[in-house]
């Protein structure tokens, strides 16, 4: 089995545009149970439910294209694609921060090391959330925190755990991604960079 499926796994894309430079943002989970259509259905709701969430943190330039879900626990797997015309800016007012600036949570497994962390970068964030030069309001970070935590929810409901994957162990490649699941959030103020997550 090569390192690119996840065991019973399912990946979930948010794919946006700011003023035309894509921003993208990815996150898996994993079932107890083979992956059928059905569930790139639930993941699809549950991960358009968070981004509903997310969304009202961002500034108006920031746009969802759409949002992917694709079966990775085979080759070629099934894919399901939402698109998005309406109901898709940010509805933060003021102006945008620079498009590399994010507020990141930090997604914790039980184990250490990186091949159990992982990040979740918000961008396309508003200025009225902006305290100094380096940070964000406590207000925002508690926010995205919550919005996480509901998302986990969301997708324990439907027999799904978001979890965190690693298909390298000391740089070199697994026969098998592993998959470990993500069990609290950690979110501070300060401004991280999602560069590598924008086409600049």
């Amino acid at each position: 089995m090569p390192a690119d499926i996840v065991p019973n796994g399912i990946k979930m894309e948010w794919n946006m545009l700011q003023n035309g430079i894509p921003v993208v943002n990815r996150m898996y989970c994993t079932q107890t149970t083979p992956v059928g259509s059905d569930d790139l259905d639930d993941a699809g709701i549950a991960a358009t439910d968070f981004y509903n969430d997310f969304k009202t943190r961002q500034h108006s330039s920031c746009v969802l294209s759409n949002i992917t879900v694709t079966d990775v626990s085979v080759a070629n797997g099934q894919q399901l694609i939402i698109p998005f015309g309406t109901g898709n800016t940010g509805t933060g007012g003021g102006a945008a921060l620079p498009a590399n600036a994010a507020l990141v949570a930090s997604l914790r497994t039980a184990y250490t090391g990186r091949s159990f962390r992982g990040r979740f970068y918000l961008g396309g964030i508003s200025t009225d959330y902006l305290v100094d030069a380096q940070h964000l309001s406590t207000g925002i970070a508690s926010d995205l925190g919550g919005f996480m935590v509901d998302f986990i929810t969301a997708l324990q409901a439907v027999n799904k755990t978001l979890v965190v994957v690693s298909r390298y162990a000391n740089k070199v490649l697994r026969v098998v991604a592993l998959a470990t699941e993500i069990i609290s959030i950690l979110v501070n103020t300060e401004i991280d960079s999602q560069r590598r997550r924008t086409a600049n």
